[in-house]
Protein backbone atom coordinates (compact mmCIF):
# COMPACT_ATOMS: atom_id res chain seq x y z
CA UNK A 1 0.00 0.00 0.00
CA UNK A 2 1.43 3.80 -0.90
CA UNK A 3 0.90 5.15 2.65
CA UNK A 4 1.49 8.76 1.03
CA UNK A 5 -1.01 8.09 -1.48
CA UNK A 6 -3.60 7.17 1.21
CA UNK A 7 -3.03 10.10 3.14
CA UNK A 8 -3.27 12.28 0.20
CA UNK A 9 -7.16 10.82 -0.55
CA UNK A 10 -7.96 10.91 3.19
CA UNK A 11 -7.07 14.85 2.50
CA UNK A 12 -9.54 14.79 -0.45
CA UNK A 13 -12.22 13.00 1.45
CA UNK A 14 -12.07 15.55 4.15
CA UNK A 15 -11.97 18.69 2.16
CA UNK A 16 -14.56 16.86 0.06
CA UNK A 17 -16.89 16.29 3.33
CA UNK A 18 -16.69 19.79 4.50
CA UNK A 19 -17.46 21.46 0.94
CA UNK A 20 -20.75 18.76 0.55
CA UNK A 21 -21.91 20.32 4.13
CA UNK A 22 -21.47 23.97 3.19
CA UNK A 23 -23.57 23.20 -0.17
CA UNK A 24 -26.01 21.94 1.42
CA UNK A 25 -26.56 23.98 3.92
CA UNK A 26 -26.32 26.86 1.40
CA UNK A 27 -29.18 25.01 -0.57
CA UNK A 28 -30.88 24.32 2.69
CA UNK A 29 -31.11 28.07 3.72
CA UNK A 30 -31.45 29.35 0.55
CA UNK A 31 -35.24 27.19 0.48
CA UNK A 32 -35.85 28.08 4.00
CA UNK A 33 -35.17 31.48 2.97
CA UNK A 34 -37.25 31.72 0.05
CA UNK A 35 -40.28 30.34 2.42
CA UNK A 36 -39.84 32.60 5.12
CA UNK A 37 -39.38 35.93 3.11
CA UNK A 38 -35.81 35.78 5.58
CA UNK A 39 -33.44 39.04 3.26
CA UNK A 40 -30.60 38.09 6.15
CA UNK A 41 -30.80 34.53 5.47
CA UNK A 42 -30.41 35.11 1.81
CA UNK A 43 -27.59 37.49 2.11
CA UNK A 44 -25.35 34.53 4.13
CA UNK A 45 -26.59 32.07 1.51
CA UNK A 46 -24.99 34.52 -1.17
CA UNK A 47 -21.98 35.48 1.38
CA UNK A 48 -21.09 31.72 1.41
CA UNK A 49 -20.98 31.44 -2.31
CA UNK A 50 -17.18 32.56 -2.20
CA UNK A 51 -16.07 29.85 0.53
CA UNK A 52 -17.54 27.26 -1.39
CA UNK A 53 -15.79 28.46 -4.49
CA UNK A 54 -12.41 28.45 -3.02
CA UNK A 55 -12.53 25.04 -1.36
CA UNK A 56 -13.42 23.70 -4.94
CA UNK A 57 -10.16 25.14 -6.16
CA UNK A 58 -8.31 23.58 -3.01
CA UNK A 59 -9.68 20.12 -3.64
CA UNK A 60 -8.94 20.97 -7.67
CA UNK A 61 -5.15 21.53 -7.14
CA UNK A 62 -4.99 18.32 -4.28
CA UNK A 63 -6.38 16.02 -7.27
CA UNK A 64 -4.15 16.97 -10.04
CA UNK A 65 -0.95 17.37 -7.07
CA UNK A 66 -1.88 14.01 -6.36
CA UNK A 67 -2.64 12.42 -9.70
CA UNK A 68 0.65 13.87 -10.70
CA UNK A 69 3.12 12.82 -8.00
CA UNK A 70 1.27 8.60 -7.24
CA UNK A 71 -0.21 7.84 -10.25
CA UNK A 72 -2.88 5.95 -8.88
CA UNK A 73 -4.69 3.36 -10.37
CA UNK A 74 -8.16 1.31 -10.17
CA UNK A 75 -10.42 2.31 -7.36
CA UNK A 76 -7.95 4.74 -6.06
CA UNK A 77 -7.97 6.75 -9.70
CA UNK A 78 -11.18 6.59 -10.18
CA UNK A 79 -11.90 7.75 -6.64
CA UNK A 80 -9.77 11.25 -7.69
CA UNK A 81 -11.82 11.57 -11.06
CA UNK A 82 -14.76 11.42 -9.25
CA UNK A 83 -14.04 13.70 -6.95
CA UNK A 84 -13.03 16.27 -10.04
CA UNK A 85 -16.95 15.85 -11.35
CA UNK A 86 -18.34 15.91 -8.08
CA UNK A 87 -16.83 19.51 -7.08
CA UNK A 88 -18.08 20.89 -10.06
CA UNK A 89 -21.36 19.64 -9.42
CA UNK A 90 -21.27 20.68 -6.07
CA UNK A 91 -20.04 24.11 -7.33
CA UNK A 92 -23.17 24.55 -9.29
CA UNK A 93 -25.29 23.36 -6.04
CA UNK A 94 -24.06 26.37 -4.50
CA UNK A 95 -24.82 28.95 -7.57
CA UNK A 96 -28.50 27.19 -7.29
CA UNK A 97 -28.58 28.11 -4.10
CA UNK A 98 -27.33 31.89 -4.15
CA UNK A 99 -29.65 32.33 -7.27
CA UNK A 100 -32.29 31.10 -4.81
CA UNK A 101 -31.32 33.55 -2.59
CA UNK A 102 -31.66 36.36 -4.85
CA UNK A 103 -34.60 35.90 -6.12
CA UNK A 104 -35.40 36.21 -2.07
CA UNK A 105 -33.80 39.51 -1.67
CA UNK A 106 -35.76 40.82 -5.18
CA UNK A 107 -39.95 39.38 -3.77
CA UNK A 108 -39.01 41.58 -0.57
CA UNK A 109 -38.61 44.23 -2.83
CA UNK A 110 -41.93 43.93 -3.99
CA UNK A 111 -44.99 45.06 -2.71
CA UNK A 112 -46.77 43.05 -4.99
CA UNK A 113 -48.76 39.69 -2.70
CA UNK A 114 -48.76 36.22 -4.81
CA UNK A 115 -52.27 35.47 -4.73
CA UNK A 116 -51.13 32.24 -7.31
CA UNK A 117 -52.23 28.96 -5.60
CA UNK A 118 -48.60 27.45 -6.16
CA UNK A 119 -46.74 26.04 -3.23
CA UNK A 120 -42.95 24.77 -3.91
CA UNK A 121 -42.91 23.03 -0.58
CA UNK A 122 -43.20 19.54 -1.90
CA UNK A 123 -40.83 20.25 -5.01
CA UNK A 124 -38.54 21.36 -2.84
CA UNK A 125 -38.37 18.71 0.19
CA UNK A 126 -38.27 16.16 -3.00
CA UNK A 127 -35.28 18.02 -4.16
CA UNK A 128 -33.92 18.77 -0.63
CA UNK A 129 -34.33 14.39 -0.26
CA UNK A 130 -32.73 13.99 -3.17
CA UNK A 131 -29.27 15.80 -2.61
CA UNK A 132 -29.34 14.73 1.08
CA UNK A 133 -29.53 10.85 -0.29
CA UNK A 134 -26.90 11.40 -3.01
CA UNK A 135 -24.57 12.83 -0.51
CA UNK A 136 -25.26 10.05 2.01
CA UNK A 137 -24.66 7.25 -0.85
CA UNK A 138 -21.43 8.44 -1.40
CA UNK A 139 -20.13 8.49 2.03
CA UNK A 140 -21.78 5.38 2.80
CA UNK A 141 -20.72 3.79 -1.06
CA UNK A 142 -24.38 2.72 -1.19
CA UNK A 143 -24.83 2.24 -5.01
CA UNK A 144 -29.22 1.15 -4.18
CA UNK A 145 -29.22 4.27 -2.42
CA UNK A 146 -27.40 5.87 -5.40
CA UNK A 147 -30.17 4.74 -7.78
CA UNK A 148 -33.15 5.47 -6.30
CA UNK A 149 -31.70 9.07 -6.60
CA UNK A 150 -30.83 8.72 -9.95
CA UNK A 151 -34.67 7.05 -10.55
CA UNK A 152 -36.47 9.75 -8.61
CA UNK A 153 -35.17 12.90 -10.64
CA UNK A 154 -38.59 12.54 -13.31
CA UNK A 155 -40.68 13.13 -9.99
CA UNK A 156 -38.74 16.65 -9.61
CA UNK A 157 -39.07 17.54 -13.51
CA UNK A 158 -42.89 16.87 -12.92
CA UNK A 159 -43.28 19.34 -10.00
CA UNK A 160 -41.39 21.82 -12.54
CA UNK A 161 -43.95 21.22 -15.07
CA UNK A 162 -47.01 21.49 -12.99
CA UNK A 163 -45.98 24.88 -10.70
CA UNK A 164 -44.58 26.91 -14.07
CA UNK A 165 -48.14 26.17 -15.84
CA UNK A 166 -49.79 27.51 -13.11
CA UNK A 167 -47.93 30.22 -12.77
CA UNK A 168 -48.09 31.11 -16.37
CA UNK A 169 -51.83 30.74 -15.75
CA UNK A 170 -52.36 33.37 -12.98
CA UNK A 171 -50.09 35.55 -14.72
CA UNK A 172 -51.88 35.50 -17.52
CA UNK A 173 -55.41 36.41 -15.49
CA UNK A 174 -53.46 39.36 -13.26
CA UNK A 175 -50.42 40.66 -15.20
CA UNK A 176 -49.67 42.76 -12.32
CA UNK A 177 -48.16 39.82 -10.33
CA UNK A 178 -45.63 38.36 -13.44
CA UNK A 179 -42.56 40.10 -11.80
CA UNK A 180 -43.27 37.63 -8.64
CA UNK A 181 -44.45 34.62 -10.96
CA UNK A 182 -40.91 35.12 -12.81
CA UNK A 183 -38.75 34.66 -9.28
CA UNK A 184 -41.29 31.71 -8.79
CA UNK A 185 -40.76 29.98 -11.96
CA UNK A 186 -37.26 30.98 -11.93
CA UNK A 187 -37.11 29.44 -7.93
CA UNK A 188 -38.76 26.37 -9.63
CA UNK A 189 -36.04 26.11 -12.22
CA UNK A 190 -33.56 26.13 -9.42
CA UNK A 191 -35.08 23.49 -7.56
CA UNK A 192 -35.06 21.32 -10.80
CA UNK A 193 -31.33 21.25 -11.14
CA UNK A 194 -30.71 20.98 -7.34
CA UNK A 195 -32.26 17.64 -8.33
CA UNK A 196 -30.78 17.29 -11.79
CA UNK A 197 -26.99 17.76 -9.84
CA UNK A 198 -28.00 15.49 -7.08
CA UNK A 199 -28.44 12.77 -9.97
CA UNK A 200 -25.09 13.83 -11.10
CA UNK A 201 -23.70 13.20 -7.89
CA UNK A 202 -25.65 9.47 -7.38
CA UNK A 203 -24.12 8.72 -10.66
CA UNK A 204 -20.46 9.22 -9.46
CA UNK A 205 -21.22 6.71 -6.96
CA UNK A 206 -22.11 4.14 -9.21
CA UNK A 207 -19.29 4.78 -11.32
CA UNK A 208 -16.61 4.89 -8.10
CA UNK A 209 -18.43 1.91 -6.76
CA UNK A 210 -18.71 -0.39 -9.82
CA UNK A 211 -16.88 1.41 -12.98
CA UNK A 212 -19.74 1.52 -14.64
CA UNK A 213 -20.78 4.68 -16.51
CA UNK A 214 -24.54 5.42 -15.71
CA UNK A 215 -25.05 8.63 -18.17
CA UNK A 216 -27.27 7.83 -20.79
CA UNK A 217 -27.78 3.89 -19.94
CA UNK A 218 -30.73 2.23 -18.18
CA UNK A 219 -28.02 1.18 -16.03
CA UNK A 220 -30.68 2.05 -12.23
CA UNK A 221 -34.45 1.05 -14.49
CA UNK A 222 -32.49 -2.48 -15.07
CA UNK A 223 -31.89 -2.68 -11.58
CA UNK A 224 -35.29 -1.67 -10.50
CA UNK A 225 -36.69 -4.54 -12.57
CA UNK A 226 -34.17 -7.01 -10.72
CA UNK A 227 -34.65 -5.68 -7.13
CA UNK A 228 -38.64 -5.97 -7.94
CA UNK A 229 -38.13 -9.89 -9.00
CA UNK A 230 -35.44 -10.41 -6.46
CA UNK A 231 -36.44 -12.22 -3.11
CA UNK A 232 -36.12 -9.33 -0.20
CA UNK A 233 -32.80 -8.84 0.62
CA UNK A 234 -31.16 -9.52 4.01
CA UNK A 235 -31.25 -6.08 5.58
CA UNK A 236 -27.76 -4.55 6.36
CA UNK A 237 -26.69 -2.81 9.23
CA UNK A 238 -25.09 0.27 8.83
CA UNK A 239 -21.70 1.75 10.73
CA UNK A 240 -23.06 2.79 13.69
CA UNK A 241 -25.97 0.16 14.34
CA UNK A 242 -23.36 -2.63 14.38
CA UNK A 243 -21.32 -0.13 16.97
CA UNK A 244 -24.24 -0.06 18.88
CA UNK A 245 -24.95 -3.55 18.86
CA UNK A 246 -21.64 -4.32 19.86
CA UNK A 247 -22.11 -1.77 22.53
CA UNK A 248 -24.75 -3.52 23.94
CA UNK A 249 -23.26 -6.92 24.43
CA UNK A 250 -20.34 -5.02 26.41
CA UNK A 251 -22.81 -3.86 28.53
CA UNK A 252 -24.27 -7.18 28.93
CA UNK A 253 -20.86 -8.36 30.65
CA UNK A 254 -20.43 -5.54 32.52
CA UNK A 255 -24.26 -5.65 33.72
CA UNK A 256 -23.39 -8.97 35.29
CA UNK A 257 -20.11 -7.91 37.49
CA UNK A 258 -22.13 -6.99 40.29
CA UNK A 259 -23.38 -10.28 40.63
CA UNK A 260 -20.31 -12.22 40.22
CA UNK A 261 -18.55 -10.13 43.00
CA UNK A 262 -21.33 -10.57 45.26
CA UNK A 263 -21.23 -14.42 45.10
CA UNK A 264 -16.90 -14.02 45.26
CA UNK A 265 -17.34 -11.87 48.18
CA UNK A 266 -19.82 -14.32 49.65
CA UNK A 267 -17.59 -17.32 49.01
CA UNK A 268 -20.31 -18.79 46.67
CA UNK A 269 -17.82 -19.81 44.11
CA UNK A 270 -19.61 -21.88 41.89
CA UNK A 271 -22.26 -19.11 41.59
CA UNK A 272 -19.53 -17.03 40.60
CA UNK A 273 -18.00 -19.75 38.06
CA UNK A 274 -21.56 -19.92 36.07
CA UNK A 275 -21.82 -16.28 35.92
CA UNK A 276 -17.97 -16.15 34.83
CA UNK A 277 -18.86 -18.53 32.12
CA UNK A 278 -22.33 -16.59 30.84
CA UNK A 279 -20.02 -13.13 30.69
CA UNK A 280 -17.22 -14.94 29.06
CA UNK A 281 -19.59 -16.14 26.69
CA UNK A 282 -20.95 -13.07 25.84
CA UNK A 283 -17.54 -11.53 25.88
CA UNK A 284 -16.90 -13.99 22.76
CA UNK A 285 -20.16 -13.10 20.70
CA UNK A 286 -18.72 -9.27 21.32
CA UNK A 287 -15.56 -10.03 19.66
CA UNK A 288 -17.40 -11.88 16.50
CA UNK A 289 -19.42 -8.19 16.25
CA UNK A 290 -16.15 -6.67 16.50
CA UNK A 291 -13.99 -8.62 13.77
CA UNK A 292 -17.42 -8.30 11.70
CA UNK A 293 -17.35 -4.71 11.87
CA UNK A 294 -13.70 -4.60 10.85
CA UNK A 295 -14.67 -6.96 7.90
CA UNK A 296 -17.13 -5.68 6.30
CA UNK A 297 -16.43 -1.63 6.58
CA UNK A 298 -17.26 0.38 3.12
CA UNK A 299 -14.60 -0.69 0.66
CA UNK A 300 -14.16 2.96 -0.32
CA UNK A 301 -12.35 5.04 1.76
CA UNK A 302 -15.25 7.41 2.38
CA UNK A 303 -17.28 7.24 5.38
CA UNK A 304 -18.49 9.66 7.88
CA UNK A 305 -15.48 8.94 10.64
CA UNK A 306 -11.91 8.33 9.66
CA UNK A 307 -11.09 4.45 9.40
CA UNK A 308 -8.07 4.43 11.85
CA UNK A 309 -9.98 6.68 14.55
CA UNK A 310 -12.68 4.01 14.12
CA UNK A 311 -10.63 0.74 14.60
CA UNK A 312 -9.33 2.77 18.32
CA UNK A 313 -12.90 3.26 19.26
CA UNK A 314 -13.67 -0.04 18.54
CA UNK A 315 -10.68 -1.30 20.37
CA UNK A 316 -11.15 0.78 23.67
CA UNK A 317 -14.86 -0.52 23.43
CA UNK A 318 -14.34 -3.89 23.33
CA UNK A 319 -11.68 -3.46 26.24
CA UNK A 320 -14.13 -2.46 28.39
CA UNK A 321 -15.49 -6.24 27.98
CA UNK A 322 -11.99 -7.15 28.12
CA UNK A 323 -12.17 -5.50 31.88
CA UNK A 324 -14.68 -7.73 33.04
CA UNK A 325 -13.10 -10.60 31.82
CA UNK A 326 -9.96 -10.00 33.28
CA UNK A 327 -11.68 -8.89 37.11
CA UNK A 328 -12.87 -12.92 37.02
CA UNK A 329 -9.72 -14.17 35.62
CA UNK A 330 -8.21 -12.34 38.75
CA UNK A 331 -10.84 -14.01 41.40
CA UNK A 332 -9.56 -17.44 40.42
CA UNK A 333 -6.25 -16.81 41.56
CA UNK A 334 -6.59 -16.35 45.04
CA UNK A 335 -9.94 -16.92 47.04
CA UNK A 336 -9.52 -14.00 49.57
CA UNK A 337 -12.01 -13.20 52.59
CA UNK A 338 -13.32 -9.85 52.48
CA UNK A 339 -15.61 -8.56 55.09
CA UNK A 340 -18.95 -7.33 54.86
CA UNK A 341 -18.31 -3.65 54.84
CA UNK A 342 -15.47 -3.92 52.69
CA UNK A 343 -17.39 -5.87 50.23
CA UNK A 344 -19.97 -3.31 50.05
CA UNK A 345 -17.63 -0.88 49.01
CA UNK A 346 -16.38 -2.56 46.69
CA UNK A 347 -19.88 -3.68 45.14
CA UNK A 348 -20.30 0.48 45.29
CA UNK A 349 -17.40 0.87 43.21
CA UNK A 350 -18.28 -1.76 40.51
CA UNK A 351 -21.58 -0.32 39.90
CA UNK A 352 -20.23 3.20 39.75
CA UNK A 353 -18.04 1.69 37.09
CA UNK A 354 -21.19 -0.08 35.56
CA UNK A 355 -23.07 3.10 35.63
CA UNK A 356 -20.57 5.09 33.27
CA UNK A 357 -20.27 1.98 30.84
CA UNK A 358 -23.85 1.91 30.04
CA UNK A 359 -23.36 5.75 28.59
CA UNK A 360 -21.62 3.96 25.51
CA UNK A 361 -25.10 3.21 24.29
CA UNK A 362 -26.20 7.18 24.64
CA UNK A 363 -23.07 8.26 23.48
CA UNK A 364 -23.47 6.32 19.88
CA UNK A 365 -27.00 7.36 19.28
CA UNK A 366 -26.15 11.22 19.79
CA UNK A 367 -22.83 10.52 17.52
CA UNK A 368 -24.78 8.90 14.93
CA UNK A 369 -27.19 11.12 14.86
CA UNK A 370 -25.10 14.12 14.25
CA UNK A 371 -23.10 12.62 11.72
CA UNK A 372 -26.15 12.04 9.75
CA UNK A 373 -27.95 15.07 9.71
CA UNK A 374 -25.41 17.57 11.06
CA UNK A 375 -27.86 18.48 13.92
CA UNK A 376 -25.75 20.90 16.48
CA UNK A 377 -28.06 19.83 19.28
CA UNK A 378 -27.02 16.44 18.24
CA UNK A 379 -23.84 17.02 18.14
CA UNK A 380 -23.73 19.36 22.12
CA UNK A 381 -26.06 16.10 23.32
CA UNK A 382 -22.53 13.58 22.53
CA UNK A 383 -20.30 15.99 23.94
CA UNK A 384 -22.40 16.39 27.17
CA UNK A 385 -22.37 12.69 27.36
CA UNK A 386 -18.52 12.45 27.12
CA UNK A 387 -18.39 15.38 29.76
CA UNK A 388 -20.84 13.02 32.03
CA UNK A 389 -18.86 10.20 31.31
CA UNK A 390 -15.10 11.87 32.63
CA UNK A 391 -17.32 13.42 35.62
CA UNK A 392 -17.82 9.85 36.33
CA UNK A 393 -14.15 8.53 35.62
CA UNK A 394 -12.83 10.77 38.24
CA UNK A 395 -15.60 10.18 41.02
CA UNK A 396 -14.45 6.40 40.27
CA UNK A 397 -11.02 7.38 40.62
CA UNK A 398 -11.39 8.90 43.94
CA UNK A 399 -13.70 6.38 45.09
CA UNK A 400 -10.85 3.54 44.50
CA UNK A 401 -8.16 6.04 46.23
CA UNK A 402 -10.48 5.64 49.40
CA UNK A 403 -10.42 2.33 49.02
CA UNK A 404 -7.23 1.54 48.56
CA UNK A 405 -6.24 3.39 51.69
CA UNK A 406 -8.83 1.04 53.47
CA UNK A 407 -6.99 -2.09 52.05
CA UNK A 408 -3.86 -1.06 52.93
CA UNK A 409 -4.56 -0.63 56.53
CA UNK A 410 -6.32 -3.95 56.60
CA UNK A 411 -4.56 -6.62 59.17
CA UNK A 412 -4.17 -8.97 56.35
CA UNK A 413 -1.33 -11.22 54.48
CA UNK A 414 0.45 -9.13 51.71
CA UNK A 415 -0.74 -11.51 49.10
CA UNK A 416 -4.26 -10.57 49.69
CA UNK A 417 -3.68 -7.21 50.33
CA UNK A 418 -2.05 -6.86 46.62
CA UNK A 419 -4.68 -9.11 45.61
CA UNK A 420 -7.67 -6.67 46.32
CA UNK A 421 -5.79 -3.96 45.76
CA UNK A 422 -4.98 -5.09 42.03
CA UNK A 423 -8.88 -5.97 41.89
CA UNK A 424 -9.71 -2.78 42.57
CA UNK A 425 -7.60 -1.07 39.65
CA UNK A 426 -9.02 -3.59 37.63
CA UNK A 427 -12.88 -3.04 38.37
CA UNK A 428 -11.67 1.07 37.27
CA UNK A 429 -9.96 0.20 34.31
CA UNK A 430 -13.91 -0.24 33.02
CA UNK A 431 -14.48 3.63 33.33
CA UNK A 432 -11.03 4.66 32.41
CA UNK A 433 -11.71 2.25 28.45
CA UNK A 434 -15.23 3.97 28.72
CA UNK A 435 -13.67 7.47 29.03
CA UNK A 436 -11.08 6.41 26.41
CA UNK A 437 -13.72 5.42 24.17
CA UNK A 438 -15.52 8.69 24.96
CA UNK A 439 -12.56 10.51 23.84
CA UNK A 440 -11.95 9.38 20.66
CA UNK A 441 -15.94 9.60 19.61
CA UNK A 442 -15.58 13.18 20.22
CA UNK A 443 -12.48 13.42 17.90
CA UNK A 444 -14.44 11.55 15.28
CA UNK A 445 -17.38 14.26 15.82
CA UNK A 446 -14.81 16.99 16.06
CA UNK A 447 -13.14 16.52 12.27
CA UNK A 448 -16.83 15.97 11.01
Amino acid sequence: MNVLLQRDLQEIKRYLLEMCRLVVESVRSAVKAFEERDPDLAKRVIEQDEKIDSIENEILVFCLKTLALHHPLARDLRFITSAMSMIRDLERLGDQAVNIAERVLDLTQTPQVFTCPVDLKDMAREALGMLDGAIDAFVTQDTEKACEICLRDEKVDNYKKLVIERVIECMEQNPRIIRIGIDYIIVAQNLERVADLATNIAEEVIYLVEGRIVKHQDICEERKVEVEEAPPPRPRRELFECLENHARHVLACTELLPEALRAYFEQDYERCQKISDEIVRIEREADRIKQNIRGHLPHGIIMPVDKFELFLYLKEQDAVADAIEDILKWLTFRRTPVSKPLAEKMLQLAEKNVETSQLLVPLIEKARAYLSTADERAREEAKQVVRTIRAREHESDVLATELKREIFNLDLDALSIYHLLRLTEFICDISGHTENAADLMRAMIAKS
